[in-house]
């Protein structure tokens, strides 16, 4: 099954091939910002994550291991591993939470 599920148009000049909606199954995208020097402390998900740095930089802290991520770079964190994040400077991700079979 296709990530983009067709949706109906919101107006009558949208042409209904070209409008789209992110759904996939199992899980949940969401557009987020973070500002400069935000720290988020420790943290365990309870979902997978795969995350895309859409721009800034992030420390990302995983078993004790400091990872920098740049603007264009994939990320994971997986679920129920303590994790810290540190936001360099002002950033934007896509975020992608996988339920958990």
């Amino acid at each position: 099954m296709s990530l983009f599920q067709p949706i109906e148009t919101l107006h009558e000049n949208a042409n209904q091939a070209d409008v789209f909606h992110l759904g996939p199954h199992g899980c949940s995208v969401m557009f987020t910002s973070y500002e400069k020097d935000t720290h988020t402390g420790t943290l365990i998900n309870i979902t997978n994550a795969k995350n895309r740095l859409i721009s800034g930089s992030i420390c990302l802290t995983l078993n004790g291991k400091h990872q920098l991520i740049h603007a264009g770079e994939w990320y994971n964190v997986p679920a129920n591993i303590e994790h810290t994040l540190h936001y360099l400077s002002d950033c934007s991700v896509i975020e992608f939470w996988f339920d958990q079979n």
